[in-house]
């Protein structure tokens, strides 16, 4: 019997291994079937089958996702982009097996340019450790670059696979990156295209190089000379062609005839305007077309030490300080000063830096411009973002803010009250006059028309999305706003749309405004990955504040409302009875209305059933420097409430009138009568002409 028993377990163990084989081999299979159908030029026939091995839930082949998104951005098949992004996102969340465990490895070696390498390191030792949070967290930085996140499709990540089939195709110099490329892919996968770029080969540009060099040489024994005697001009004459003639040899010796490629980056530099300079080329070590440091790479390092080479006899170049390098260092720079000011400055500085010695000062000069030179390379390098979208610069920017504001509702439950506000005016006008049109139904296009309703094909959005933990959307909102045409404000209309929403925990949101054009008639003018309707956007990503304290027995206060009153209805928003001054600007001699909420008062006792609190609200002014005067408050007044409730809302009345134009703190300090519990909130606004 109990060998039967044995038996009968042994099968249960090998038919669970057998499911288990048979259901990771129906995605592996799925994936080689679809290599095969691209094999035989059936593109649209191997997504097909991709896309239907992703169907079912559960885990998948990650080399799937992967490859899927590879084919649609090397073949621009745009109607794939949205479930290119699906099936990316799903191979690293759910990839299961050994297969999708190595091409998690492999993507996070691709990502490697666009993370930086904290985040790569971090995410190699997840990977190692099999931790969960790797999947979620490569989804979550590509969510965080979204331009369009009510979207499905995820155009900086398309972008960034584009970038990787144009640099298989065109950086084949060697292979020495995991795109099989040569190093300019590395950074062409970072910014795109350069602004400008200059190729060719170092060469001594058929120089009568003793000619040259006696030019060079020439004001610095000039300098070094106090009239001498006529023997005295002979012998130095002598010398100064000994060194010359032994020069020209060892920079013919050292020059290596480099190829070299050099790429500038306009308008990345997160401070300042400098360009950022990229300079590609062979490697003097291995003769490898690499990423360098600065064109004194392209020296050989014996070229500064002359002398260590056992060429002792003749001229002594170090204690001389004229190296070879040195020389080649100006050969160098004067063939590149049509390319970029930077290397006609640098030319220039280090000729002025030879000048302003004597022959005998110049030691271990070639070696201190070699290091200023990459220092200051890397100085613009630095200043450079991680990654730069050439696609979203040619959409117009729309710009946007957004405002958050804390609550609890009847329920105790926290709730999030959020302001989108965006102004679309410059982008339509680019738009409207791109299209040249002049006219709507026949009339000019006036101040005051409500584009939305004026031209229907035009659309405008304000998306809210919220994501969990893996970066799915856990909450999505949506609203359509009017858009008012109003050239004669500096701003433009404000078009604002507002959220109510549960407050739980401190989740990501993404926030985004979106134009569209749906004019048939009409055309946008860049090919992009983005909606052909497009024709502004905007998008925030942040992360939630922490909610308010819903326990019953602790005082919470809401966070301050500010506002005015207004004569123009349409600018009133539920739930408020005044404009709500998101942005915090009161016009001057408006009447500024506070709207505050306390929750969770404490009545006296059993028998009565009304709560007290103490209201003092201080106006403090702020000067130049941002330093808040506490010594100088321009209002300060207390208020007490008796009320029926526990929690209480009202809309306070400030007469700002004698307000000068000007930035304050407004402070509001709420007192439970009745426990001593106390809060306090502060808001700065500024008053406006």
């Amino acid at each position: 019997m109990k060998q039967v028993l044995k038996i009968i377990s042994f099968l249960s163990v090998a038919l669970i291994l057998f499911a288990s084989e048979l259901l990771q081999a129906q995605p592996q299979r799925a994936y080689e079937r679809g290599l095969e159908e691209l094999y035989r030029n059936n593109t649209t026939r191997a997504l097909d089958i991709w896309y239907s091995a992703y169907d079912a839930p559960g885990g998948v082949d990650a080399r799937i996702g992967f490859e899927f998104i590879r084919v649609v951005t090397e073949k621009r098949r745009s109607e794939y982009y949205e479930q290119a992004t699906e099936l990316y996102y799903r191979a690293l969340i759910d990839g299961r097996g050994t297969n999708s465990r190595v091409a998690i490895r492999q993507e996070i070696d691709r990502m490697r340019p666009v993370t930086g390498e904290g985040i790569y390191r971090q995410w190699n030792e997840w990977w190692s450790e099999n931790n969960a949070a790797l999947g979620s967290d490569m989804r979550g930085f590509w969510v965080q670059h979204d331009p369009t996140p009510s979207r499905g499709s995820n155009e900086r990540l398309i972008e960034h696979w584009e970038r990787i089939a144009v640099s298989k195709n065109r950086f084949t110099k060697n292979s020495n990156t995991v795109y099989g490329t040569d190093d300019r892919a590395l950074i062409f996968i970072r910014y795109g295209e350069p602004s400008r770029s200059r190729s060719g080969i170092l060469t001594l540009q058929s120089h009568n190089i003793g000619n040259w060099l006696s030019n060079q040489l020439n004001p610095y024994a000039e300098r070094n000379s106090e009239r001498p005697r006529q023997d005295d001009r002979i012998h130095q004459a002598q010398g100064q062609q000994e060194l010359v003639d032994r020069l020209q040899d060892l920079i013919y010796e050292y020059h290596r005839y480099p190829e070299y490629e050099v790429w500038f980056y306009d308008g990345i530099a997160v401070e300042g305007d400098d360009t950022v300079p990229f300079i590609f080329g062979t490697d003097v070590r291995d003769e490898e077309f690499r990423l360098q440091t600065s064109i004194e790479d392209f020296i050989p390092e014996r070229a500064y030490f002359p002398d260590r080479a056992g060429r002792q006899e003749g001229v002594e170049f170090t204690r001389a300080g004229l190296t070879p390098a040195l020389m080649l260092q100006m050969l160098y720079y004067e063939q590149l000063v049509q390319v970029d000011p930077f290397f006609e400055n640098r030319l220039n500085e280090l000729r002025d830096n030879v000048l302003e010695q004597g022959m005998e000062a110049f030691q271990g000069m070639d070696l201190a411009f070699k290091a200023e030179s990459r220092e200051l390379i890397n100085q613009r390098r630095v200043r450079a973002p991680r990654e730069v979208s050439t696609y979203s610069g040619l959409i117009p920017n729309i710009p946007m803010n957004v405002y958050q504001y804390r609550f609890l509702d009847e329920d105790q439950k926290p709730v999030l009250l959020t302001y989108i506000e965006s102004s679309a005016q410059e982008a339509f006008l680019i738009d409207f006059h791109r299209n040249r049109m002049r006219t709507v139904n026949g009339e000019e296009l006036r101040d005051g028309q409500n584009i939305t309703e004026q031209f229907p094909y035009y659309e405008m959005t304000h998306s809210l999305q919220e994501y969990d933990d893996k970066w799915d959307v856990r909450v999505k909102k949506e609203h359509h706003p009017p858009f008012i045409l109003n050239r004669s404000e500096a701003s433009g209309e404000i078009s604002r749309s507002m959220f109510e929403t549960e407050h739980k925990g401190r989740h990501f949101r993404s926030a985004s405004v979106e134009l569209m054009n749906y004019d048939p008639d009409t055309r946008t003018l860049y090919e992009t990955p983005f909606p052909e309707a497009l024709r502004g956007m905007s998008r925030s990503q942040f992360r939630l504040p922490a909610p308010l304290v819903s326990h019953t027995d602790t005082l919470e206060m809401a966070d301050l409302v500010l506002g005015f009153q207004s004569d123009d209805d349409d600018r009133v928003t539920e739930p408020f009875t005044f404009r709500v001054a998101n942005d915090a600007l009161i016009p001057f001699e408006k009447t500024l209305v506070l709207h505050f909420e306390v929750y969770n008062l404490k009545r006296r006792d059993d028998d009565t059933r009304f709560t007290q609190f103490e209201l003092t609200y201080r106006i403090l002014p702020v000067d130049e420097e941002g330093k808040v005067r506490t010594d100088q408050a321009e209002f300060v007044l207390t208020l007490n409430f008796t009320n029926e409730e526990r929690h209480v809302i009202e809309d306070l009345e400030i007469e700002t009138a004698d307000l000068s134009p000007g930035l304050y703190d407004l402070r509001v300090r709420v007192i439970d009568t009745v426990t001593s519990q106390e809060k306090e909130r502060t808001i700065r606004f500024e008053v406006v002409e």
